[in-house]
């Protein structure tokens, strides 16, 4: 088929735009996943870390008591 050349253009434009949205998209979507699994991270480790610090306080009180009585 003999389009003309101007037409011919549209067409790959046209194609190279949607292929150029359709990886801007993929590439967002994938930042968004790593974001969510970055944050999921954050939550469980701070979680994680403030229990750490209770048992460490507790040890602390603890050891402190024990300290203070055998003085």
């Amino acid at each position: 088929e003999d389009e003309d050349p101007k037409t011919k253009r549209k067409v790959q434009n046209r194609a190279a735009q949607r292929a150029f949205r359709e990886r801007k998209e993929r590439y967002v979507k994938d930042l968004e996943m790593k974001i969510k699994q970055i944050q999921e991270t954050h939550v469980f480790t701070t979680h994680q870390l403030f229990r750490e610090n209770q048992h460490l306080r507790s040890v602390v009180y603890r050891l402190e008591s024990e300290n203070f009585a055998l003085k």
